[in-house]
């Protein structure tokens, strides 16, 4: 599971064109860190960092930070550290960040739509709060329960199996992990099913987290007619969550 996904986002080469939520949620999860009460200066690791969007959020608005950037993905951190420039605070690194081998504590851990990936959560949470230096906070913006229901009810009404995509956590889930929890929802238009397939294969979601026989090809055709009549659009069901030590 985590070559595959190391590789999904590896070949993501226009995900910046297509990740207008993943920037949306990057922007307001900086907005509701910078606003957090935290020491400074600050060590900090981010977990799953994509291109940047998160890092340069919040380096704008945090100078005083020495910083740990981290993804699973090579090409992805190679895309941050183009985005980022050359920052004498900023290092980088390819970690698996559900199980981060990183060397001493944080202020701050961060992560921007990258939960959604791991396997087991709940023990991932431990993990990265155990790196926390007293006082710390583990703050993080992730899909939750609900995101993707258009395109999962024209699909289960055209294959007659289950849902399309991932499992998400509900908010009462990820309380029950420790966590502090707000949602939002935000929905995204799309020209057609064929658009919005593309725009999870811009962004490297468009592998299933669990493996499955592929969908034939009348079964996709009728989602996809499906889904269009209801009006091609899809809700992102965002959580931005914290846990503070």
């Amino acid at each position: 599971m985590i070559i595959a996904v190391a590789r999904a986002f590896d070949g993501a080469d226009a995900y910046d064109e297509a990740a207008r939520v993943q920037a949306y949620a990057a922007s307001r999860l900086a907005e509701r860190i910078a606003a957090l009460p935290l020491p400074r200066p600050l060590r900090i690791l981010e977990i799953g960092c994509g291109t940047g969007l998160l890092s340069q959020a919040l380096i704008a608005r945090i100078p005083q930070g020495d910083w740990l950037l981290t993804d699973i993905a090579p090409a992805m951190l190679k895309r941050c550290a183009a985005r980022i420039g050359p920052i004498q605070q900023v290092a980088y690194a390819v970690v698996d960040g559900e199980h981060p081998a990183v060397d001493g504590r944080f202020d701050l851990i961060c992560s921007s739509f990258a939960f959604q990936w791991f396997t087991d959560l709940p023990a991932a949470l431990e993990r990265l709060t155990a790196l926390l230096n007293p006082g710390g906070t583990l703050a993080f913006a992730t899909m939750a329960e609900g995101s993707f229901a258009e395109w999962d009810d024209a699909h289960r009404t055209a294959t007659g199996s289950g849902a399309a995509m991932a499992t998400y956590p509900s908010a009462d889930a990820l309380r029950a992990m420790g966590a502090t929890v707000e949602l939002e929802s935000v929905r995204e238009a799309h020209h057609d099913a064929r658009a919005f397939l593309a725009s999870l294969r811009a962004i490297g979601a468009h592998r299933p987290r669990a493996a499955r026989p592929p969908v034939a090809a009348p079964a996709l055709r009728r989602a996809m007619a499906a889904f269009e009549a209801a009006g091609a659009t899809v809700t992102y069901t965002i959580a931005y969550g914290t846990i503070s030590l």
